[in-house]
């Protein structure tokens, strides 16, 4: 056989190879990414929910159960298509008691700003650490910053995503899958300061009752 007619041959072999090696980083990733779950839901006493392997290949694992007498759901989706898809690890916890407070914490910085520009209101709490890094939202102001407590606020301090309750559930999302290790560790904090959160929802629908 020539060498010109070789040339698909050869291009179609290292294709076939290219892509084996995608694969195999993609089922040593997802297998990572579920024994990081594992652990994570070993420690806070959670349930692994994972589906079956497709080719040795896990889809994203979460975990779920009860913490504090509150529904606790950690996992990744995520936004976009192709290029501009983004992957984000996340928690949500379920109050006990369900309430019509809503609140936001992002990190300052841009979009922030921007936000203030369209009329977006903030709260502080009198801490100028916490207030420098976090622009807070809320529908009850004067609730909200008294419950924010100094203890609260360093748990949530040195986080890296966004903080908010809405339609009744407490979330938190940050950039990132579960394959990392340093995460899943840091997570734990996250899931307690998501109580946290929860319980100050659960405070402000008891004071509305009363």
């Amino acid at each position: 056989m020539q060498m010109p007619e070789l040339v698909p041959l050869l291009f179609f072999g290292g294709f076939l190879i290219f892509l084996g090696v995608i694969m195999r980083v993609a089922v040593i990733t997802s297998r990572k990414a579920l024994e990081n779950m594992q652990r994570l839901a070993e420690q806070l006493h959670l349930q692994v929910k994972a589906s079956k392997p497709v080719m040795g290949f896990h889809r994203s694992p979460e975990a779920t159960g009860s913490i504090r007498g509150k529904t606790v759901r950690i996992y990744n989706y995520t936004t976009g298509t192709s290029k501009s898809k983004t992957i984000w690890a996340a928690v949500a916890v379920i109050p006990s008691t369900q309430s019509k407070l809503t609140f936001k914490l992002s990190h300052q910085g841009f979009g922030t700003k921007v936000k203030e520009v369209f009329g977006a209101k903030e709260i502080t709490v009198g801490r100028a650490e916490f207030d420098e890094s976090w622009f807070i939202q809320t529908n009850a102001p004067e609730f909200f910053r008294a419950a924010l407590l100094p203890e609260v606020q360093e748990k949530i301090q040195h986080q890296k995503g966004t903080w908010k309750l809405e339609a009744g559930v407490v979330h938190y999302a940050e950039r990132g899958s579960f394959t990392d290790p340093h995460r899943c560790e840091r997570f734990a904090g996250v899931v307690d300061a998501a109580c946290d959160l929860a319980d100050i929802a659960e405070v402000y629908a008891q004071q509305a009752k009363s």
